[in-house]
């Protein structure tokens, strides 16, 4: 995780924090008044096919872009509340995510050709399993949160957020992705572009990693709906059951520990290819 630091001594970097919160702080806003799912913590979110997209365009500024566009977008969208502060970290995520998985997703990206572009089936399919895995931990994570809280039960939210994190990239992405990065390669944006290799994290047993990753976030969803539902009484579309149990927060904890040291042992500098002229 060392370039979610070392990004920030970069001047275009920051810029593509900027850039990416503006445009999904903007995108979320729009969409606040639209169909809400839970009253002033979510709604249906068309935004949040952005980014994955970002994350695998502009690396750690992705990142930082989404979780901090969208703390802006609840402040704006009149949904600033507890909830935004476990937000801030599940959006920064699902951001983060298909970045640091994008080289390690267990070849379905060419190690001669990690751009970050979904030209081929194969890598059509590598965001299709990146995304799923950042949204499944986008919503455990801020689930876990919320129900620990005693907010809303976690069955119901984990299940909510992952579905509208996914049905919002599933299609959507990889259409812009693949609109975007020629464009955005071209400007000398992608994120690989501009950094140096050296301030990227090494990483260590990398497709464990990315095993570990899987396992955190969809284990964690599945398991932790499993908990609820089982223990706490709680269903999977309604605020019925009993939150703030103590079964289902260490029943989750596990996996997103999970997710926390999976995050430490991928990368990123495989992206870094040398790529041959035209």
């Amino acid at each position: 995780m060392k370039e979610v630091v070392t990004m920030w001594k970069n001047t275009r970097m920051i810029i593509l924090v900027a850039l990416s919160a503006a445009i999904y702080a903007a995108f979320l806003i729009v969409f606040k008044g639209g169909i809400p799912i839970v009253p002033g913590v979510t709604e249906v979110r068309p935004a949040n096919v952005f980014p994955p997209v970002f994350g695998l365009l502009f690396g750690p500024a992705g990142a930082w872009g989404a979780a901090i566009g969208n703390l802006i977008g609840d402040l704006f969208g009149g949904t600033l509340g507890m909830g935004s502060i476990f937000g801030f970290f599940g959006n920064f995520f699902l951001g983060f995510i298909p970045y640091k998985m994008w080289g390690a997703t267990f070849g379905l990206v060419p190690k001669n050709d990690m751009k970050q572009n979904t030209n081929s089936f194969k890598k059509v399919l590598a965001f299709e399993l990146v995304s799923l895995v950042a949204a499944a931990a986008c919503g455990v994570i801020i689930a876990w949160y919320l129900d620990l809280t005693g907010i809303v039960p976690f069955a119901f939210l984990a299940i909510t957020i992952t579905v509208n994190n996914f049905a919002a990239s599933v299609v959507l992405g990889p259409i812009l992705l693949l609109l975007l990065y020629p464009r955005v390669k071209r400007w000398g944006l992608v994120w690989t572009d501009i950094m140096a290799k050296e301030d990227v994290a090494k990483g260590f047993a990398k497709t464990i990693g990315s095993i570990l990753m899987i396992v955190g976030a969809i284990g964690g969803l599945i398991v932790g709906v499993l908990v609820a539902i089982g223990v706490a009484g709680q269903q999977l579309y309604g605020f019925t059951g009993a939150q703030g149990q103590v079964a289902v927060w260490l029943s989750v904890l596990p996996f997103l520990l999970m997710i926390i040291v999976a995050s430490v042992m991928l990368s990123g500098q495989e992206q870094f290819v040398e790529e041959l002229e035209d």
